[in-house]
């Protein structure tokens, strides 16, 4: 019985006409049970080292590349609200809420009428 690291269950995994990521399973069985392989617990796989100053898969350069980037592109966002159509601007404004909620019709005319009561 051999003993193999995720990688290579990867690597099988994609020759068996899978994708990587995906489970080698059949109908619910492993595969791994069929080729008599024992997935060792132990074994943990461990990323390549990448050279100083890298952040994730971007090197300095291309960080303040993708960085400024960005920067750029907010400066065209928009962060104030544009009404689209006043009369319904209008309307919702003169409508009456409870709790940030329109109330109905009926119920907005016993609301006035109660107002006007006490």
């Amino acid at each position: 019985m051999k003993s193999i690291t995720p990688k290579a269950i990867q690597a099988l995994g994609s020759s068996l006409g899978g994708h990587p990521g995906q489970s080698l399973t059949t109908g619910g069985r492993p595969l791994m049970e069929d080729t008599g392989i024992i997935i060792s617990p132990d074994i943990e796989y461990t990323p390549p080292p990448r050279p100083e100053g890298w952040v994730g898969a971007y090197s300095p350069q291309f960080r303040i590349v993708r960085i400024q980037r960005f920067l750029e592109k907010r400066e065209c966002w928009v962060w104030t609200k544009k009404v689209m159509y006043d009369t319904r601007k209008n309307f919702a404004d003169s409508r009456m809420r409870v709790k940030g909620k329109f109330v109905k019709k009926e119920d907005e005319v016993l609301m006035k009428e109660l107002m006007i009561l006490t």
